[in-house]
């Protein structure tokens, strides 16, 4: 075997048996492999070897070439959990970047994506996925009523992770703020992200620490404040998923913040539509198009930030 073919061995497939104790070794090393198990599928797979209805087929399991189970572990697991010895064909040596392909345009979505690249918690992934979607759209220029639509590849999820990282931390506090305001944890991040493209995270982090129940500390009109106790009254104590109207909301709550501008209300853009209106020389009515409200720009740094609502404090200057 030459030096290449041993570092990147072939991969080949075998019929073969497949044993309880085959498959908790497997299952012990698929940390490449961070998709949860469905139980449905493994209830599933339970159901048909307790009936002895298993039968081998072109589908079995897979490994890379680091021995982690990339593929076939609701079966896996299904053979743990009834004993049951099956004969299956088992794929070796795949290279790790398989598992992106596998199933990924029908089982896996992009939450899942995520968190085999970044380990996080599912739950957490797929509020992080939903995030990557809407500000991968942005970039791409699309207009921000459809920020929200399309499908992220692994492929995708790949490039944008490393583009746009955000801690777990941070994704978990966000979710708590959300909960809290009752708007969406995704459109926080959204709006986190797009802030600190232009200002720092400590300046961003002034208005996101301080919305939620910590905002019940300000008084009179503070922005984190009329944030939370507009996402509270509007979204009338459920959690909103208009991720991408929330965004918007949460950027000109933080540039009311940091300019000490005061505002009355919180609404929603409008999208674009046709109005009825009566001409005045005629008196018939006609239909006239209106163009969507414009996404708000995040607003500029300047060399201080303003001390109406967060004082006086030098910590607070920007160089």
């Amino acid at each position: 075997m030459t030096e290449e073919d041993s570092e990147n061995p072939r991969a080949y497939t075998e019929i073969t048996e497949v044993t309880p104790g085959k498959c908790s070794s497997w299952m012990e090393k698929r940390t490449c492999n961070r998709v949860p198990l469905k139980r449905s599928n493994v209830d599933k797979f339970k159901s048909i070897l307790r009936n002895d209805q298993f039968r081998t087929t072109h589908q079995g399991f897979a490994l890379d070439s680091h021995g982690c189970l990339i593929d076939g572990q609701h079966r896996a697991a299904a053979i743990i959990e009834t004993g049951v010895t099956v004969t299956a064909q088992v794929t070796y040596n795949l290279s790790p970047d398989t598992f992106a392909a596998i199933d990924g345009g029908r089982v896996r979505a992009a939450g899942d994506f995520v968190a085999q690249i970044t380990e996080m918690r599912q739950s957490n992934a797929n509020v992080y996925a939903a995030a990557l979607k809407i500000i991968a759209n942005r970039a791409a220029g699309l207009h921000w009523m459809r920020w929200s639509s399309g499908r992220l590849t692994a492929e995708h999820v790949q490039d944008l992770v490393p583009r746009w990282p955000v801690d777990e931390g941070r994704i978990v506090r966000l979710v708590s703020k959300g909960k809290q305001c009752h708007s969406s944890a995704t459109g926080l991040i959204v709006a986190r992200t797009i802030i600190t493209e232009v200002w720092p995270e400590s300046i961003a982090d002034l208005f996101f620490d301080g919305i939620g129940e910590t905002s019940r500390e300000f008084v009179g009109r503070d922005p984190r404040s009329l944030y939370t106790n507009t996402m509270i009254n509007v979204n009338r104590g459920v959690v909103s998923r208009d991720s991408v109207q929330q965004s918007a909301q949460a950027i000109k709550a933080f540039n009311a913040l940091v300019s000490g501008e005061s505002i009355g209300t919180l609404k929603k853009m409008k999208a674009a539509g046709v109005k009825i209106i009566k001409d005045r020389r005629t008196g018939k009515e006609i239909q006239q198009e209106y163009p969507p409200d414009r996404y708000p720009e995040v607003i500029q740094p300047a060399i201080n930030i303003s001390d109406k609502w967060l004082g006086s404090d030098d910590t607070r200057s920007i160089g």
